[in-house]
């Protein structure tokens, strides 16, 4: 999903080289190292992650080498050949007890071994490499996977009440809008910006946030299904495997002070994704 839109948007001014897991499986430091030594590329960028959150917390070994080692294992190579690193991380490494959206520089302590992981992977890229971006979303959606939207649009076929938790707030996030920040980040980098002035950690979601509930309106309203009944329940009425935080909304105020672009509203991003993919 992001991989996807993320090629399609930096093709447009840089040379690309979109590999998925077949080509480079990151849990593998020889072959990562293989990859950097063939093309030699002077910025890695890591959309790769386990990131099915109860099948992280059932085979954490799996999750950590995936969402951890293998960030390092880019780092590593990419400190090697001085290239840059950017790194898609998530609000899961936040514990999610705050009231209001989480800054860059919030306490991080995961309440699940997917966030863990995550946030292992951050600090061994900030450990091994200097030269490193980290860009931390939240409730990610788009073409080419299963995500929320498309989960509810389904259920909404079958079901005439949907039960849907009301106190679970973050950032839905648009992947289009998310490749196009990024985008923004890497022309600084590569303008007269300077790079030094960019490297860091960054928060980069929809403006905004919701519960779940609230999202599941949304996405009826702009679908235009008025047969479905919505039921607000709680989150401990979910049999998840893993915890998940109850607020993991962010920030986006360092990203827009950077770019001078703030990120538009969750709710047109959504309209926006279902018009073009569902109407």
């Amino acid at each position: 999903m992001l991989g996807a839109a993320l090629a399609e948007r930096l093709s447009r001014e840089y040379k690309v080289i979109a590999l998925g897991h077949i080509e480079c499986d990151i849990t593998d430091s020889k072959r990562v190292a293989g990859i950097f030594s063939r093309y030699r590329p002077w910025l890695a960028l890591n959309a790769a992650a386990m990131t099915n959150v109860d099948a992280c917390q059932e085979d954490p070994e799996k999750a950590r080498a995936v969402n951890a080692k293998g960030p390092y294992n880019i780092a590593k190579a990419a400190g090697k050949h001085n290239a840059i690193v950017i790194q898609i991380s998530t609000d899961y490494i936040f514990s999610g007890r705050k009231d209001k959206p989480y800054q860059e520089n919030d306490y991080a302590s995961a309440v699940n071994i997917y966030g863990e992981t995550k946030l292992e992977g951050e600090r061994l890229i900030r450990k091994t490499v200097k030269k490193h971006i980290i860009i931390r979303t939240s409730w990610l959606f788009g073409k080419g996977k299963d995500n929320f939207i498309s989960s509810i649009i389904k259920r909404s076929r079958k079901e005439k009440v949907l039960r849907i938790a009301s106190d679970k707030y973050s950032s839905p996030t648009y992947a289009l809008d998310l490749a196009r920040a990024i985008s923004e980040i890497i022309n600084l980098i590569d303008g007269s910006a300077g790079p030094d002035k960019v490297y860091g950690t960054y928060h980069i979601s929809n403006r905004g946030y919701c519960s779940w509930y609230e999202y599941a309106q949304v996405i009826l309203k702009s679908a235009k299904i008025a047969r479905v009944k919505l039921e607000p329940i709680k989150m401990g009425q979910i049999n998840f495997k893993a915890r998940r935080p109850v607020f993991s909304a962010l920030d986006n105020s360092k990203y827009s002070r950077l770019t001078g672009k703030p990120p538009r509203k969750w709710q047109t991003a959504v309209k926006e994704y279902i018009e073009r993919e569902y109407m």
